[in-house]
């Protein structure tokens, strides 16, 4: 969902966004849910009377699913909660255009007793809408404000939602979407008779198609369009408009484009290195000397021929060998008697060649891995003896860290408790408020935030338990609504976690309790090494049992045999290895 505010002058009156809103003639159909034309001009007569700058405020909300009427209604009323506006003055109109449906909520800036909030309003309307997505189960759009959304979320303990928009957040803060152009824009293009999103469209299109600036800004002119260099030199240097032919501004190419700045710079600067002047070729310096000669010039002086010319070569150096001494000849001789030794005959014994027929091969490498997998096994350690030891002081900053907020949650609710509860008390000492019944309803307050305090203390003993690992799942949200199951619930678990509650009520109380929880973890971690090694010492054993015999069985095996020569003068094959491991 697309969801755009905008803020109208009160110097502007509201006839312009009445012919917008209520008489669209592009619109195939217009049906005004709340509100009127006359109550519009009534705010702004109002924000007149009251001094203010600001009359309107136009929220558009345009759904990428398709919404019922109903569903649009529902969402302007959680908008109207949001900002504090009252629902019976806003004007709600639902246009229908393309087939698909769009609605714009008015609301008057003067809400008869206080101006209409608009803190931060641009990221709440887009929570607002994120949240809208999720719970009809739309597919969720990415914003700009993501993050900061996510993170409001979690403070109201909406962490599953939290999660869903936080993988919308992009890695790179420059990839965020944003918009090529305001919606005010879009309505003075429209005044001028141009449609911003086709020539949107036809720009990305020429640049998609381009391989440079050079035959971007051609392509540009085959549609009388230009781009130069914007007015705001000082504030943004290089940046660069695209505008129409008579001067009608369209947009910023990089908004356009959604080129990055840094890489249209790098284009700028490639495009007036290819648009320089080249120095002149100097063609003098090009120019071969030449020498005048005479007539008689090769008459003076004759070409020798090639027969008179009586080319003398050097004489080829005379290359003489070192003299080899006596024993280098000698050492010499053996070697060449050795290698000249027939077949049959036996090799020296202190030879290590050792000649394996491939059943033997086989059989080394199936010994050989088998050894390395029983050794894989004696290697494995228990998971957390890798780990990074803990350190105490950062791991207690931590939790004290993150504990901060829900500390102050519950001692607000518990300020407001113990308020209710005094006056309750003093009541009672009243007779006169005893018999206007006046004690009745300030004690069934009492109770009422007495079970509103128990719940945030669930909450907050959750998150506790999650913080330092006790709870897996984070906590559940805090219910507005409470039945009778759930207060005797809610009073159960106030007994179970008394130790925790105390611990969150008293800051001195906190400290020896996380330092308690730290020591546990430790113990806890290296009970679980204990316990892992003891579970895998007999397959440890066994593995290495397995390496001792496989090793042994390799060393005989590939011992070479005595070679023997039959009686035709050959050595006998030797008898293929036995490949069963049993136990030897």
């Amino acid at each position: 969902m697309i969801i755009q505010e905008s803020r109208i002058k009160t110097i502007s009156g509201a006839r312009a966004i009445t012919r917008h809103v209520l008489h669209g003639p592009k619109n195939e159909a217009i049906r005004i849910m709340a509100g009127s034309e006359w109550l519009l001009q009534d705010a702004m007569q109002e924000a007149e009377r009251e001094n203010l700058t600001y009359g309107l405020r136009h929220i558009a909300f345009n759904p990428a699913e398709p919404m019922t009427d109903d569903q649009l209604a529902e969402f302007a009323g959680r908008i109207c909660h949001e900002f504090h506006a009252d629902p019976e003055h806003m004007t709600l109109v639902i246009h229908q255009k393309d087939g698909s449906t769009h609605a714009h909520l008015i609301l008057p800036e003067w809400q008869q007793n206080h101006i209409l909030d608009s803190r931060f309003s641009w990221i709440r309307l887009e929570k607002l809408a994120r949240l809208e997505e999720i719970r009809l189960g739309h597919a969720l759009v990415a914003g700009r404000h993501d993050s900061a959304i996510a993170k409001a979320l979690r403070k109201e303990g909406k962490h599953q939602e939290a999660g869903l928009i936080d993988a919308l957040v992009p890695e790179q803060p420059a990839d965020k979407s944003r918009a090529a152009y305001r919606s005010q824009s879009h309505r003075i293009a429209e005044r001028q008779g141009l449609d911003l999103p086709k020539l949107k469209k036809l720009i990305v299109s020429l640049w998609s198609q381009s391989d440079g600036l050079k035959s971007f800004r051609a392509a540009l002119a085959e549609h009388r369009l230009t781009m130069r260099e914007g007015d705001r030199k000082e504030t943004r240097a290089g940046a660069h408009i695209i505008e129409t032919s008579d001067g009608t501004l369209i947009g910023s190419f990089t908004r356009l484009t959604k080129v990055r700045m840094v890489e249209f710079r790098t284009l700028l600067a490639e495009e007036q290195q290819q648009t320089a002047k080249k120095p002149e070729t100097d063609i003098k310096g090009t120019r071969l000397p030449f020498r005048r000669t005479t007539e008689n010039f090769y008459d003076e002086f004759p070409i020798p021929k090639a027969s008179d010319a009586q080319p003398s070569f050097p004489k080829r150096p005379v290359i003489k060998r070192p003299n080899m001494k006596e024993w280098q000849r000698q050492l010499w001789l053996q070697r060449m008697a050795d290698v000249d030794t027939p077949s049959t005959k036996l090799l020296p014994p202190e030879s290590p060649v050792h000649i394996i027929s491939i059943d033997e091969l086989r059989f080394y490498q199936k010994i050989k891995k088998d050894i390395a997998d029983q050794q894989a096994i004696l290697d494995q350690q228990p998971p957390e003896a890798s780990w990074k030891p803990l350190d105490k002081e950062k791991t207690l900053a931590k939790w004290r860290r993150q504990l901060v907020p829900y500390q102050k949650q519950l001692r607000s609710n518990y300020d407001r408790y113990a308020v209710a509860k005094q006056e309750w008390r003093d009541s009672e000492k009243s007779r006169w408020q005893r018999m206007t019944g006046k004690a009745q309803k300030l004690e069934k307050i009492a109770d009422t935030l007495f079970y509103e305090f128990l719940e945030v203390l669930r909450f907050v003993v959750e998150a506790l338990l999650h913080i330092v690992g006790l709870r897996q799942e984070p906590p559940n949200p805090i219910r507005a609504m409470l039945n009778e199951n759930d207060q005797t619930a809610l009073e159960r678990f106030k007994e179970t976690h008394d130790d925790e509650f105390s611990a969150m009520a008293d800051s001195q109380k906190l400290e020896p309790w996380l330092i308690a929880r730290f020591e546990n973890l430790l113990l806890a971690r290296q009970q679980r090494i204990k316990q892992w090694n003891e579970d895998h010492k007999a397959k440890k054993d066994h593995a290495r049992q397995e390496i001792k015999r496989l090793s042994a069985l390799l060393i005989i095996t590939s011992a070479p045999p005595q070679p023997q020569v039959t009686s035709n003068g050959h050595f006998p094959s030797p008898p293929a290895p036995s490949l069963s491991f049993g136990s030897p």
